[in-house]
C-alpha cells in the first residue's frame, strides 16, 4: 500500500468512527426523549375516579381508619414494608392532604378526604386500583365498626362515601392517652412524625407522649401544622433506653438546638444499672413522671431481667418509679400457657398490697403502622378539665400521679364505691373512701360489639395478700353489663381493684399483626384495669398498709 493510500484509509476510518459516534449520540438522545415523553405522559395522567370520604360522629367529621378489601376479602395494602422487612416505617404514602395510605388502610386525620383512585404518586402505584371494594372503618375502641361497599371502577368521577360512626360508649371526665409511642427519631421506627400524629388522632387518642429512644421530643409542631390542635395535645417525653430496662420520662424539656433534644448523653445510659437509670431520670428538670415500660416483655424488661416472681417482697430491683405499664402493646394478651395480662396485674397488685402506690398504665409502644397500632392499649385519665385546647398538662400529670386512670385494650370500666348503698360521696379509680365492715361497689362495663369481655373480677387486699373477692360473668354479646353489691372488708385498711377481660382476640386490623406475625399468637385480647380504690377501714383519716401511711381525704361530693 502506498503512503497516499494509507492516509486515505485512515481518513475513511475516522469518518466511519465519527459517523458511528454520531449515531450512538442520536440514539441516546432519542431514548431520552422517549423516556421524557413517557414520564410526562405518566405525570400528566389523571385519575378518572376519586373517593370522597367523610367519616362523622353525629354529623361532625372525625379522624378514623378506613380499610378497603378486594373481591377475595384481602386487605388492600398501601406502601411497602421497609422496617426490618416486616414493618411499615417510612414507606407509607401521603396519598392526600392529611391522609396516610398505609399497610392497614387509609388513615384520615380530619375525617374528610379526596383520595385519588387508579393513579397516584405512591410507591407502588396505584395504591388503590380501580375496582369494587368492601369497606371497614373504625375509630379506636369507643365506636362500632362500619361496614359497607364502594364502587371505584374507572370513569366514575367523584364517588362519595359517607360513613356515620356509632358511638359504643363515652368516658366522662377523662382524656384518652397513649404515653409511649415512637417515630422518626427512634432508629427502630423511622415513621415520619406527621404520620404518627394522624395515626394517633384516628385511634381517638387525645394526649400523646412521643417517647423516642434517648431523645427529648414532642409533636407540638406537627400537630399545629396539621391543624389538629383542637383534638390532640402532646406531652414532651423520652424513653431512656439501654439493654436492661426502658423508662418513660415525661414531661421533659426539649432543647431543639441540642443533640437528642437535650436528652441525657447516651454514654451515661448505655451501661448504667437500673438504679443509675432511675437516678438519671429523676435528675431531669421538672420533676417528671418516671414510668417503667413493658416490664414483662421478656427482654429489656425490669421484672423479667431481675427474675422476679411477681410475689416476693421486696422485689430484686429499685422501686424508684411512679407508674408502670400493666398493659403494654407488645405483650397485650392472655393466651393458653402465657397469660401475660394476668401476670402483669398480679405484679401490680403486689405493689399495692405492700403500700407501694404506682399508676397502672396502658400504652401502645407503637413503632410502625402495622405491627402494634396506635392506642392498641391506652389510658383514660380522669382530669378536672378534659379539654386539649387549652391543655392542662399540670393537672393531667397530677392525675397520673394520683392513679386516676383506667387502662384498657377494649372494654370500658365505670367503677364507683360508697360506704353503703346510695351513700355519698363515692370514690372512683385512684381515690379513697372511709368504710367499715363492707363497701358498696357499683360497676358498669361497656364495650363495642367487636370486643368480647367474658368476666369482671374484683380483687381485695386481705391479711394474706391480694385475693379474688368475686367474679362476675358477662353475658355473651352484651354491650353493657351492670353489677352492684357489697364487698366484705376486714378490720384493717385495705384496697379493692376491678379488672375486666376476655379470651377472644380483637380484630387484627384494629390492633396490629405483631402477635400473629412474630409469635403465632391469636392476637390482642380484651383487658381493662381501673386504678385501685383505697379504703380507710379504721376511720382515722389515713391509709396505712405496708410501707404506706398517708392522709386519705374524702373524695369530692
Amino acid at each position: 500500500m502506498t503512503r497516499g493510500a494509507d492516509r486515505a484509509a485512515r481518513r475513511r476510518m475516522r469518518v466511519l468512527a465519527i459517523a458511528a459516534t454520531a449515531a450512538l449520540v442520536a440514539a441516546a438522545v432519542a431514548a431520552i426523549a422517549v423516556r421524557a415523553r413517557l414520564t410526562r405522559t405518566a405525570s400528566e395522567a389523571r385519575s378518572t375516579t376519586t373517593l370522597a370520604l367523610r367519616v362523622a360522629d353525629r354529623g361532625a367529621p372525625v379522624a378514623a381508619r378506613v380499610l378497603l378489601l378486594d373481591a377475595r376479602g384481602a386487605p388492600l395494602r398501601m406502601g411497602n414494608l421497609d422496617l426490618f422487612g416486616r414493618r411499615q416505617g417510612a414507606a407509607a404514602c401521603a396519598i392526600a392532604p392529611g391522609v396516610v395510605g398505609s399497610w392497614d388502610g387509609l388513615i384520615l386525620g380530619h375525617g374528610v378526604a379526596e383520595v385519588p383512585v387508579g393513579v397516584d404518586r405512591c410507591a407502588p402505584s396505584p395504591a388503590i386500583p380501580y375496582g369494587r371494594y368492601k369497606v371497614v372503618a373504625w375509630r379506636g375502641i369507643e365506636y362500632e365498626r362500619f361496614e359497607g361497599e364502594v364502587d371505584l371502577s374507572a370513569g366514575r368521577g367523584r364517588v362519595e362515601l359517607a360513613i356515620a360512626l356509632e358511638r359504643a360508649w363515652a368516658p366522662r371526665g377523662a382524656l384518652s392517652a397513649d404515653l409511649h409511642v415512637h417515630a422518626h427519631a427512634s432508629n427502630d421506627s423511622t415513621l415520619p412524625n406527621p404520620q404518627r400524629v394522624i395515626a394517633q388522632v384516628a385511634a381517638g387518642i387525645q394526649v400523646v407522649g412521643l417517647s423516642d429512644h434517648n431523645t427529648n421530643g414532642d409533636l407540638d409542631a406537627e400537630i399545629a401544622d396539621l391543624q389538629l390542635d383542637s383534638v390532640i395535645a402532646s406531652i414532651a417525653s423520652n424513653e431512656i433506653t439501654n439493654d436492661r430496662i426502658h423508662l418513660g420520662v415525661y414531661p421533659v424539656q426539649v432543647d431543639r438546638s441540642a443533640p437528642a433534644g437535650g436528652a441525657p448523653p447516651y454514654a451515661a445510659i448505655a451501661s448504667a444499672t437500673p438504679q443509675q437509670l432511675f437516678d438519671i431520670a429523676h435528675a431531669m428538670p421538672g420533676d417528671p413522671v418516671v414510668q417503667v415500660n413493658h416490664p414483662r416483655f421478656r427482654v429489656t424488661a425490669l421484672y423479667d431481667g431481675a427474675s422476679w416472681d411477681g410475689v416476693a417482697w421486696p422485689p430484686p430491683f429499685p422501686l424508684s418509679f411512679d407508674a408502670v405499664e400493666v398493659l403494654a402493646g407488645y405483650s397485650a394478651f392472655n393466651a393458653p400457657g402465657d397469660r401475660r395480662f394476668d401476670e402483669s396485674v398480679r405484679d401490680f397488685y403486689t405493689f399495692v398490697d405492700h403500700g407501694r402506690l404506682i399508676a397502672p398504665l396502658g400504652n401502645s409502644d407503637t413503632h410502625d403502622l402495622n405491627w402494634v397500632l396506635d392506642g392498641a392499649t391506652r389510658n383514660y385519665v380522669y382530669v378536672d378539665d378534659p379539654r386539649v385546647s387549652p391543655f392542662d398538662e399540670r393537672g393531667f400529670i397530677a392525675a397520673i400521679r394520683a392513679r386516676r386512670v383506667v387502662a384498657t385494650s377494649g372494654p370500658w370500666l365505670d367503677v364507683e364505691a360508697a360506704a353503703t348503698q346510695g351513700a355519698t360521696p363515692t370514690a372512683g379509680p385512684g381515690q379513697g373512701l372511709r368504710a367499715t365492715h363492707s363497701v358498696w361497689l357499683d360497676i358498669t362495663l361497656s364495650q363495642a360489639r367487636f370486643v368480647h369481655t367474658e368476666r369482671i373480677r374484683i380483687t381485695l387486699g386481705t391479711p394474706t395478700g391480694p385475693a379474688l373477692a368475686t367474679t362476675i360473668d358477662v353475658p355473651p354479646g352484651a354491650r353493657t353489663h351492670h353489677w352492684a353489691g357489697p364487698i366484705e372488708l376486714g378490720a384493717a385498711d385495705t384496697w379493692l381493684a376491678v379488672t375486666a377481660d376476655g379470651d377472644t382476640p380483637l380484630p387484627i386490623e384494629q390492633t396490629g399483626s405483631y402477635q400473629q406475625d412474630r409469635w403465632k399468637r391469636p392476637g390482642v385480647t380484651p383487658f381493662a384495669i381501673a386504678g385501685p380504690i383505697l379504703i380507710d377501714v379504721d376511720g382515722d383519716g389515713r391509709w396505712q398498709r405496708g410501707e404506706a401511711n398517708l392522709a386519705l381525704p374524702a373524695p369530692k361530693p
